[in-house]
């Protein structure tokens, strides 16, 4: 082989090692909080047909609505944030509506 076909199949790894690793960040960014944070912050407090609601500390409301998404995906809609609200020991409550 000569040398120009060895340099195109080195560049043609290193990119799909590249690819690789940007799947993984961009996995890593979906979740964005540590899964372990989640299941030690997070609690259900209400779960009706309709709606969910989490009482969460420490844990970024983006995280609960991938949550609430899975919740509601399993009866075929989608998750809406409906109010967020903040109590006197700093742990807050987040619903979320399946629509």
């Amino acid at each position: 082989m000569s040398k120009g076909l060895w340099k195109l199949l080195f560049i043609v790894m290193l990119s799909s090692c590249t690819s690789v690793l940007e799947n993984e960040k961009n996995t890593q960014v979906l979740l964005g909080a540590d899964t372990q944070d989640i299941v030690k912050n997070v609690v259900v407090v209400q779960q009706e047909e309709n709606s969910v609601e989490y009482e969460y500390k420490n844990v970024r409301v983006d995280d609960l609505a991938v949550i609430a998404a899975l919740y509601c995906h399993k009866q075929n809609k989608k998750a809406h944030l409906d109010k967020v609200t903040l109590y006197q020991n700093h742990a807050r409550r987040a619903k979320f509506v399946c629509q």
